[in-house]
């Protein structure tokens, strides 16, 4: 008897767990959403096999396939995720539309300057005072669009 087959036959059902947790701690270090999946039906198999007994033989058998159904369903989720982009990936003032911004010098006659995040940027609106909390509403030209915020 091997090593790890010692250890896979001492820990029992505790070994699945074990996998899981690796499993995991692979996806952390490897970029990507696959191993996680394989973790969490090395985890499924693990609880179950705490709670039923099973042979290895039947462990076996449920990880596989639960990996295959894991691994399908993840990538059906995470691929139509990575599809539905918020349309912005090139578009830097795009990005900052709906977001709230403060008016760093006085927006008069329809220009100034708001300060969002660190930044400076020049903006388009109405007439507002230093100070005052605005919504940007959207870009053009390297410009923000922005009106006050109303509300909440």
């Amino acid at each position: 008897m091997g090593l790890l087959e010692g250890l896979i036959v001492y820990l029992g059902p505790w070994s699945w767990l074990l996998l899981a947790l690796l499993l995991a701690g692979i996806e952390v270090v490897v970029p990507g959403t696959f191993f996680i999946w394989f973790g969490a039906a090395a985890m499924v198999v693990g609880l179950l096999a705490l709670a039923i007994a099973m042979s290895w033989q039947v462990e076996a058998v449920l990880f596989v396939l639960l990996s295959a159904a894991a691994v399908l369903i993840g990538r059906r989720f995470y691929g139509r995720a990575s599809k539905e982009g918020d349309g912005f990936a090139n578009d830097r003032l795009g990005r900052q539309v709906g977001r709230l911004a403060v008016v760093d010098r006085a927006i008069e006659g329809g220009s100034g300057h708001i300060r969002l995040d660190d930044t400076i940027w020049r903006a388009d609106g109405p007439d507002l005072a230093s100070g005052t909390r605005v919504r940007i509403v959207g870009h053009r030209n390297g410009r923000f669009l922005v009106e006050p915020e109303s509300g909440g």
